[in-house]
């Protein structure tokens, strides 16, 4: 029996992409660097904010951390700025999202964000009723390491293969997978579908009707 959803952020249930080039392109400039097109941070992204950052700067300093390290604190100054100035749910979530709740389903989030950002968005955008857990960067290591998602399962009183992981990425699959839970992926994200096949994905929603009956047709096959 499916009991709990786990949801990334990013991509999944948001469209956060310009304020996350927002923060990036700003830091880069305080810095004297040349700034990104949406498209190049639309590839840096899902990894986390470190190696967005890493990925956002000059090859030739890419790989010296101390840089890395400082342009990152930058990165969490000028994104606090902006972090909710024009990111938005995507069409259909807030109602999907009420919708499984009143199924009876323990629904909570977790993205490679940082932890501040992520509870900050999710409240602002869904206030602080509709999840269990709400997590971005913590202790636990980041996806597609499974340890905050079993943490999340746990929390939930589910057991893994009691819970469908519902995301944009390769990294979310991978991460479901070696969590041992189900996978949904979302055809509206970060990452084009093919990607999310090719990772493994055999479910992919287009809309959040489609993403709602697969989350019921695999309610029903695991409690057969």
């Amino acid at each position: 029996m499916i009991k709990g959803i786990i949801f990334d952020l990013d991509g999944t249930l948001c469209d956060t992409l310009d304020d996350i080039r927002t923060g990036v392109n700003n830091t880069l400039e305080r810095l004297g660097y040349s700034t990104r097109t949406r498209g190049e941070i639309h590839k840096f992204i899902n990894n986390g904010a470190r190696e967005l950052i890493r990925r956002s700067l000059p090859k030739d300093v890419q790989g010296v951390d101390f840089i890395v390290d400082s342009a990152l604190t930058d990165y969490n100054m000028e994104y606090a700025k902006c972090y909710c100035d024009t990111t938005y749910p995507f069409d259909g979530i807030e109602e999907l999202l009420i919708d499984l709740k009143n199924m009876g389903y323990k629904l909570s989030v977790l993205s490679n964000k940082q932890d501040e950002f992520v509870k900050e968005i999710i409240s602002r955008l869904f206030g602080d009723d509709l999840f269990t857990v709400v997590m971005g960067q913590s202790s636990f290591p980041p996806k597609p390491d499974p340890s905050s998602t079993l943490y999340i399962a746990k929390m939930m009183g589910a057991r893994p293969e009691q819970c469908i992981y519902v995301g944009d990425s390769d990294v979310d699959v991978e991460t479901s997978y070696r969590a041992a839970m189900s996978f949904v992926g979302v055809g509206w994200g970060y990452r084009e579908p093919e990607i999310l096949k090719k990772a493994g994905a055999s479910v992919i929603a287009s809309d959040t009707n489609e993403l709602l009956n697969a989350i019921i047709q695999l309610s029903a096959e695991d409690a057969e």
